[in-house]
C-alpha cells in the first residue's frame, strides 16, 4: 500500500511539474513546414519552353502556324541550373543547336515546315538533355508531330 502512495505521489508530482502555471508565458512549439525547392532559372526557362512547345503543337495539329516567343530563349545559355555539373562545356553547343532550331519555327511560313523545325527543336532538347538530366524526356518526347 505504501508502494502505491509513493507511486502515486511521484505520478502526480510529474503531472503538476508538466503543466503551465499563470506566471509562465505561453509557450508555442514551432509549426514544422517541410522546406521546398524553388526551382532554377533554368529549370523556369525550360518549363516556359515545354509548355510553348504543348501550345504550339496543338496549333499545328490544327494545321494553324504557331507563333514563336523568344523572349526566354537566349537566357537559357546563362541560366543558373538546379545542379552546377548540369551545365558544362557541352551545354552551350546543344543551347545553341536548340536556339537554330527554334529560329527555324519562328521562320516557317508553312505548317508541314513548321512542323518539321518543331520536331528538329524536340530532337536537340532531348539530345541535351540525355546528356545531363534525363529526367524530363519522357515529358519532352511526347511534343513530336506524328
Amino acid at each position: 500500500m505504501k508502494s502505491k502512495l509513493i507511486i502515486l505521489s511521484l505520478l502526480l508530482s510529474m503531472m503538476y511539474a508538466c503543466t503551465p502555471t499563470q506566471d509562465s508565458p505561453d509557450v508555442v512549439a514551432p509549426v514544422w513546414s517541410p522546406e521546398v525547392d524553388q526551382p532554377s532559372e533554368l529549370a523556369v526557362i525550360m518549363r516556359a519552353i515545354h509548355q510553348e512547345g504543348i501550345d504550339r503543337k496543338a496549333s499545328l495539329e490544327k494545321g494553324m502556324l504557331s507563333t514563336a516567343n523568344s523572349s526566354l530563349i537566349f537566357d537559357m545559355i546563362t541560366a543558373q541550373p538546379t545542379e552546377p555539373h548540369m551545365v558544362g562545356p557541352a551545354f552551350e553547343p546543344h543551347a545553341q543547336g536548340f536556339i537554330y532550331s527554334y529560329s527555324e519555327i519562328a521562320s516557317a511560313t508553312s505548317v508541314p515546315a513548321q512542323i518539321e523545325a518543331h520536331n528538329n527543336l524536340v530532337k536537340s532538347c532531348v539530345a541535351c538533355h540525355m546528356n545531363f538530366c534525363q529526367g524530363p524526356i519522357s515529358r519532352i518526347e511526347k511534343l513530336y508531330i506524328h
